[in-house]
């Protein structure tokens, strides 16, 4: 099974970009699909994401940092 891109999703059509402000799931930490993984917020709303496969969590995005919608922030590789 391929691997799993985390990417900072479109909470509003209004909304270009969002902050990541917290990761719920440590670095090579395993995350279940479903489960609160990390945190963003727009100028409007915090917003809790949900992991959108099972496995261990790579990041590749900083907390602190705006990215753009659609931005790869980290993967979550499948086991086996």
């Amino acid at each position: 099974m391929a691997d799993f891109t985390v990417r900072i999703p479109r909470v509003s059509v209004a909304i270009s970009e969002a902050e990541l402000v917290e990761l719920l799931v440590p670095d090579g930490g395993e995350a279940r699909e479903g489960e609160l993984l990390f945190v963003i917020a727009t100028d409007k709303v915090d917003s809790e994401i949900e992991a959108g496969a099972s496995g261990t969590v790579h990041w590749s995005g900083a907390v602190g940092t705006v990215y753009e919608i659609g931005a790869e922030i980290g993967t979550i590789r499948s086991p086996g």
